[in-house]
């Protein structure tokens, strides 16, 4: 017969006296291959594969329990920012305003001017995968106003977003009424 050693057979772990040498004496262990907490590790990779999925999972869903779907298909270009001479009442960050939909981030929403949006379509025109961005707006809208009514909206974000003329005409009597 040989005197080869015998090859490992796939799935069998290797014995820490086979492991190759790095220096005389110490062995050389490989992470993927015979480690003795390795279930330990396959466990961390599933809740780390967890976590990376409800994350993606609430940001799909979302919006679509909100209605306002067309928000998941923004992969914020930035190409509406082109608007920002048109816009009738100046707001310059229209991506802003969609991601802060997509999300329900009512202060981002207000900062941003998405209560003093009047829907015009300006910015749609402009929007490289044609997104209804005025009907994006208005649902938006509508959850703020809701939320405003409802108390989820610090008092202090609408106080703000009044003085700095972030309110249309449209909701000034219920931003404040909240506030008041």
């Amino acid at each position: 017969m040989s005197d080869k050693k015998e090859t490992p057979k796939i799935g069998e772990k290797r014995k820490d006296s086979n492991q190759p040498l790095i220096l005389p004496g110490i062995h050389r262990y490989q992470f993927f291959t015979n480690l003795k907490d390795r279930g330990w590790t396959i466990n961390l990779d599933r809740v780390a594969l967890f976590g990376i999925v409800a994350a993606m999972l609430s940001v799909v869903i979302k919006p679509l329990l909100r209605w306002n779907p067309a928000t998941i298909y923004c992969y914020e270009c930035r190409a509406c920012y082109a608007t920002q001479d048109r816009c009738p009442v100046g707001i310059t960050l229209q991506a802003e305003l969609v991601v802060a939909a997509r999300v329900l981030d009512y202060d981002r929403f207000i900062r941003n001017g998405g209560l003093k949006c009047i829907r015009c379509g300006n910015c749609q025109s402009y929007c490289v995968q044609y997104l209804p961005l005025p009907e994006m707006f208005s649902v938006m809208q509508q959850e703020t106003r809701r939320a405003m009514v409802n108390g989820v909206i610090p008092k202090d974000i609408l106080r703000r977003a009044l003085s700095q003329g972030l309110v249309g005409k449209e909701y000034i009597d219920d931003v404040a009424k909240t506030v008041a």
